[in-house]
């Protein structure tokens, strides 16, 4: 826990106060540092999990312990399915099926049966419509921005 801890203050001590081109670099250059804090919190959570289902076995019994484990498969089902959904991103357009679901903000905004799932709750709600809007007219901004950028680039 403690090396969970203290590898993810390291990497913020140090890829804070860089700017965005210089953390590209250390994180060419240390590679690891994604990963390893994550990878440790997960065996942290992992050890802490099965000695407490240990503590369950020897205070409560089996019967308890059997319980406790279950909700704890459940729980980690729910854990990778959470996991593999957030994995799935991509913020490229069409490149894969949940790059859809930020670009309904750009390309079908009228079209509410294009929306995904999640947004048909604020079909109703103004503000929360008005807020999807404003961030939908900053990425194609940005968007368009880095297109332009790269069309200077490639002339000169």
């Amino acid at each position: 826990c403690m090396h969970s801890v203290l590898s993810c203050v390291i990497a913020l001590v140090y890829v804070e106060p860089l700017s965005n081109t210089d953390a590209i670099k250390f994180f060419v250059a240390n590679p690891a540092s994604m990963g390893t804090p994550a990878l440790s919190i997960g065996f942290a959570c992992f050890y802490t999990l099965v000695a407490a289902g240990i503590w369950v076995v020897g205070t409560s019994g089996i019967y308890n312990a059997t319980a406790y484990f279950v909700l704890l498969a459940v729980i980690v089902g729910f854990t990778i399915g959470e996991t593999i959904d957030k994995a799935g991103f991509c913020p490229e357009a069409g490149r894969t099926k949940k790059s859809c679901e930020w670009q309904w903000t750009t390309e079908n905004w009228n079209d509410t049966s294009k929306w995904p799932w999640f947004a048909h709750g604020v079909q109703k709600n103004e503000k929360a419509k008005h807020i999807y809007r404003r961030m939908g007219l900053a990425i194609e901004a940005r968007m368009a921005e880095e297109a332009k950028s790269a069309s200077v680039k490639a002339q000169a």
